[in-house]
């Protein structure tokens, strides 16, 4: 058994501090700084070789030590302490590197302006295709041959800008004969093989150290860094990268939706699990004295085992070298209860979701920056990430099981009922023939606004690549930028009671598609407001734009195909946030699913249901997490609670860690109970003969 298989209680500790005042860390002490993760009842310690400063807290032969250590090696320290008191340590190394920027400025990213990119500075931000690449992998090697320890985590690995320095225009012209583009066009190939030669480079090297690492020790384990991921292209992360490391890691600061969201993605993209979910004890990174709330730490901490995810904690040190004390106490407390649901754990469970909703990273792009010059870039916006995201918080509402999958998972589509493309933006051809395949033995896909328009090349179709699936072609696309979905009298019921007098509002353009299947139905069509809402000068209503100019443009249409059904709407629905909206895309994806889900839930908003199958064992774990926007929670009682049985027999229900036995009924092929008091987290097990 690997290390990280019943490792669920993490901690790092953020030790970025500068040299220049003598007396920074001049008081850290390695065996009390383990003897808190002890009080803390950590099972693995992640501890800093170096920092985004760059300096390294232990003696090597190319970097710089800091000053305030006094040539003390304390990685070896604590790592020695930490085997002491039974913990395995993962050594933590940042790409981020001051120090080496500030020593070689050859190394440094530059931007399209021929700058070194101010965005960084504070951190220094070295160019991969530089030599500084050989400076990580001398680091690299010197950790693993003179050090025992469980694992490597690399931090802040990932492209972050477009850098026109010197080595990486020089590689880009051997490597293709061409000049580095400096226009952002998603619709032009040459744009685009920039770009993925960037995700190609960045792979490579997160291999390398990969391969570095082990080629010394082929027991270690190594991590990178992978929240970069929802940056957008810029970072450049794809399925490569991930696929080169050995479990997934990352560290966010969102709130319950971003948590859920991520740690459905890492639970299906991680190599091996458990994947590893971060967060901080402080409200921000920026903030190293306020304290999150226990119930806030609480909640986060249970949001991951709900997913069966490892928990690690991130506190930053004292510039002397002290921690406090008091978040030690109030995280061991914490650990304390979690450790009770370990041992029902396991990896070989099924994660029981009937909706997949696909992410791509290729499509984390922005059509809207097409003909802005890299130099111009500022906020960078993902239409594809932010329907995905809101699509989960709808499915979240409704209690409708589901998980968020990328390429990784093409090979498992038939695990789901339905497979959710929310403007999918990129798109090759084996996720054309995956999708195809999955629809034309009984699957259903919703799909959404330019999904198969544009190849992954950077070539855009004169018509959907799904077209035959969609039961429509492509014509165009609306010119205002704010539309109507204007429901069939059939099917008013699924469009929460809308009309065609009161249609249902689209705070965006929708694609104009003419219908191609003859058993193709149209449940929408599109209406227009009366005059362009981008015309100042003519409008009909001086605030808003009312519906007024019907049309027969389909706007959502229900396609069979094969054994499989597909929706395909004109307009990305899926981005609307009021409870109208989400209840119509309830109702359409309800009206695709061709069986009852894996379970069903009366209960807040508030409360996610998780549930995974023991097959081995005969039996379900049945999560409940109470998050709500207001801590501390208000305790829910009443939740019911029904699990289809799937002509299981139930034997006993119940509650863990006590093991107490609770009461339930069977209706039909379900199960039906009612939850315990539910104030953060309840853990329910379901056995079955």
């Amino acid at each position: 058994m690997r290390w990280y298989e019943n490792s669920y209680r993490r901690g790092l500790v953020d030790m970025h501090i500068d040299d220049w005042d003598s007396k920074f860390l001049s008081l850290f002490d390695s065996k009390e700084y383990v003897e808190m993760q002890a009080l803390a009842k950590v099972q693995t310690v992640i501890f800093f070789a170096s920092s985004n400063v760059g300096i390294c807290y232990y003696p090597s032969r190319v970097g710089h030590m800091h000053e305030g250590i006094k040539g003390r090696d304390i990685l070896g320290e604590v790592i020695d302490f930490s085997h002491r008191e039974g913990m395995s340590v993962v050594v933590y190394y940042n790409i981020w590197h001051k120090w080496a920027h500030d020593n070689h400025p050859d190394w440094r990213m530059v931007t399209a302006k021929g700058e070194n990119s101010r965005e960084y500075m504070r951190y220094g931000v070295c160019c991969i295709n530089s030599p500084f690449k050989d400076f990580v992998i001398t680091q690299t090697e010197e950790l693993c041959k003179n050090y025992k320890f469980a694992g490597l985590w690399f931090d802040m690995i990932g492209l972050h800008t477009v850098c026109y320095c010197s080595h990486c225009r020089k590689r880009y012209l051997l490597e293709t004969g061409e000049e580095i583009p400096r226009i952002i066009n998603w619709e032009d190939p040459k744009w685009v093989k920039f770009q993925r030669k960037r995700e190609e480079w960045l792979a490579e090297f997160a291999s390398l150290l990969v391969s570095t690492a082990k080629k010394v020790n082929p027991d270690i384990t190594v991590v990178l860094q992978n929240a970069h991921w929802s940056n957008g292209w810029r970072d450049g992360l794809t399925l490569p990268f991930f696929e080169a490391q050995d479990y997934i890691s990352g560290d966010f600061y969102g709130g319950a939706l971003e948590q859920s969201f991520v740690c459905k993605l890492f639970y299906s993209l991680t190599p091996n699990k458990p994947f590893e979910y971060m967060t901080s004890r402080c409200p921000t990174l920026l903030d190293h004295t306020t304290m999150k709330s226990k119930e806030l730490l609480e909640a986060q901490m249970y949001s991951v085992l709900a997913n069966n995810g490892a928990f690690c904690f991130i506190d930053a040190i004292d510039p002397e070298g002290t921690l406090n004390r008091d978040f030690y106490v109030r995280m061991g407390e914490l650990f304390q209860e979690m450790e009770k649901y370990e041992k029902y754990l396991d990896h070989s469970s099924k994660f029981c979701q009937d909706v997949g909703i696909y992410l791509s990273f290729e499509s984390l792009i922005n059509p809207e920056d097409n003909g802005k010059r890299t130099s111009e870039l500022t906020y960078q916006r993902s239409p594809h990430l932010e329907a995905a995201v809101n699509v989960a918080k709808t499915l979240l509402n409704a209690h409708i099981p589901f998980g968020v999958i990328t390429k990784k998972n093409l090979d498992c589509l038939s695990d789901y009922q339905i497979i959710i493309l929310p403007n999918l933006l990129m798109i090759d051809e084996e996720e054309v023939d995956a999708f195809r395949k999955f629809v034309e033995f009984g699957g259903s896909i919703y799909a959404s606004g330019a999904a198969s328009l544009l190849t992954k090349d950077g070539i855009k179709q004169d018509n959907f690549l799904l077209s035959d699936l969609f039961g429509v072609s492509y014509s165009g696309e609306t010119k205002e930028n704010l539309t109507y979905v204007t429901p069939k009298d059939d099917f008013k019921d699924v469009f929460a009671g809308y009309s065609p007098r009161y249609p249902l509002t689209l705070l965006d353009t929708q694609l104009k598609v003419r219908k191609i299947k003859e058993n193709a139905t149209v449940l929408a069509t599109i209406t227009l407001p009366y005059t362009d809402p981008k015309d100042i000068s003519r409008f009909v209503s001086a605030n808003s734009n009312p519906p007024g100019i019907s049309t027969d443009l389909p706007s959502i249409v229900l396609n069979q195909y094969g054994k499989g059904k597909v929706i395909y709407s004109g307009g990305v629905l899926e981005l609307m946030k009021e409870n109208d909206h989400r209840s119509v895309v309830v109702n359409l994806i309800r009206l695709i699913s061709n069986k009852p889900f894996f379970f069903e839930a009366e209960a807040p908003k508030s409360v996610e249901v998780t549930l995974f199958h023991q097959e081995d064992k005969k039996q379900y774990l049945i999560n409940l997490l109470n998050y709500q926007p207001e801590l501390p929670n208000i305790p829910i009682s009443d939740i019911k609670i029904r699990i289809k049985l799937d002509n299981r027999k139930p034997r006993r229900l119940m509650l863990l860690p006590e093991e107490k036995e609770l009461d339930f009924k069977i209706e039909e092929n379900y199960i039906e109970f009612i939850a315990p008091e539910l104030e953060t987290f309840l853990m329910i097990c379901l056995e079955y003969n």
